[in-house]
């Protein structure tokens, strides 16, 4: 069919079918989905139902009809999806008196299934399959009657349906005000390359390669040099968009925001692995003569392993920031972190290792003082830790010992609950400590 398309018409067309590999298909419904350049037609097997949105297309052909509704229905649901803008038109072509046909007036007639969801439909088929069967069979039978029968059943299974709706639940299931807001925030939220950004930098970073695969889509495989295996992502790679509107359009590109859980992954590698938390800069600082060595250490609150509270909600900022020099004068308040990025010039690695190399004495001399001077600032993260627990606990406390005065389904065990999470945060507490997180030399010049 395609071969006779575009040898017979000159129009741009396209196959997905079972015996194509899974990168076969995802570039054919690539090429399908690009409305500059791309295929004007796809033709597919029943392959091409599931898991793939086509809503971009306005016109669906079917040249042969499935016996189960669910499939039709799973058929149109490609393209009648969010993201239609259009009206979709449905095409039938069938031989007279052919079993075709048959299944085109039941659907049509019998289910409207071509202009509207069925959704009493699937035990229609249930229930008539063996006659629906017996008609396809032997079309010489009188088919009228048979349409008519499914036509009845079918209006009394959907009025059944119906009459069990939940009117108050569906009135309430949407306050267009609430809805509208959500909406705008995250249509914006559409526009913003801040994610792109970052994951841009990471596929730099741990040796990701990255290449551009059509609009707003790229394939991200690991590359022969790649520092660490990211969590996520397959060894055969995979295509990723940061466009909703492409993702809609193409179901086997990943969409990625700061909500999908490889970005999640990224940053908790980030977070927790050792690469990138050391580094040696030059830097443009009158507040030192230049030669100067300059230390600068964060230090992360950190909690025993049996905790299994989520103490760092309390701890909103629990990063402490210090920078000494050789002569154990502290500078975190003059050099803040946004001046740094301004004042810096970066040392080749060779260079950087001889520094490091020469003075060594001074820097663990350095380090063992900035431990001392963020073990100083515990106390104060502490205090307003246990403040901020009590503020969030505490508010819950009361707020469930007033609602149950005049409301008996309040348990004694809900409230039981959030005392014992205040007790085991202040036991926590107490065995809050310091950890070093990452190290930065800094030469002034």
């Amino acid at each position: 069919l395609a071969d006779a398309v575009k040898s017979n018409t000159g129009i741009r067309a396209s196959v997905f079918h079972e015996g194509m590999t899974l990168v076969e298909r995802d570039r054919a419904a690539a090429w399908f989905a690009d409305h500059e350049a791309g295929a004007q037609v796809l033709f597919c097997s029943e392959i091409g139902s599931e898991g793939r949105n086509f809503q971009f297309a306005h016109h669906l052909v079917l040249f042969d009809l499935p016996v189960n509704p669910d499939l039709l229905e799973q058929r149109i649901g490609r393209l009648d999806r969010i993201g239609q803008n259009a009206v979709i038109n449905i095409h039938v072509p069938y031989h007279q008196g052919s079993a075709q046909e048959i299944m085109f007036h039941w659907y049509h007639e019998g289910l409207n299934a071509f202009e509207q969801t069925c959704p009493a439909g699937h035990q229609v088929f249930v229930q008539m399959r063996r006659k629906l069967l017996h008609h396809l069979e032997n079309r010489e039978l009188e088919v009228e009657v048979f349409i008519d029968e499914t036509r009845q059943m079918y209006k009394q299974l959907n009025e059944a349906l119906q009459q069990g709706r939940d009117r108050l639940l569906e009135y309430n299931s949407c306050r267009p005000l609430i809805a509208e807001s959500l909406t705008d925030e995250a249509m914006q939220r559409d526009y913003e390359l801040d994610t792109f950004k970052f994951m841009e930098r990471i596929y730099d970073c741990y040796g990701v390669d990255s290449e551009i695969r059509g609009q707003d889509c790229w394939v991200i495989t690991p590359g022969n040099n790649m520092l660490a295996k990211m969590p996520g992502l397959p060894d055969d790679g995979m295509t990723v968009t940061y466009n909703r509107n492409i993702a809609l359009s193409n179901e086997d590109v990943r969409y990625l925001t700061w909500e999908h859980p490889f970005v999640g992954n990224a940053m908790d590698m980030i977070l927790s692995s050792e690469f990138g938390n050391t580094a040696l800069i030059a830097i443009k600082y009158p507040g030192a003569k230049p030669g100067t060595l300059l230390l600068e250490c964060h230090f992360l609150m950190e909690f025993a392993d049996d905790c299994k509270l989520e103490s760092q909600r309390y701890f909103p900022n629990s990063s402490v920031p210090v920078i000494v020099d050789e002569n154990r004068h502290e500078h975190a308040q003059l050099l803040e972190p946004d001046l740094i990025p301004r004042m810096l010039q970066r040392v080749d690695p060779d260079t950087s290792l001889k520094i490091v190399k020469a003075k060594q004495t001074e820097l663990s001399t350095l380090l063992e003082l900035c431990a001392q001077i963020a073990d100083k600032q515990v106390p104060g993260l502490v205090a307003n830790a246990k403040r901020r627990s009590e503020q969030v606990l505490g508010r819950e406390l009361d707020r469930l010992n007033a609602l149950q005065k005049i409301n008996t389904s309040v348990r004694d065990e809900e409230i039981e609950f959030f005392r014992d999470q205040l007790r085991q945060f202040d036991s926590a507490l107490k065995n809050a400590s310091l950890r070093l997180d990452a190290v930065r030399v800094m030469v002034a010049i």
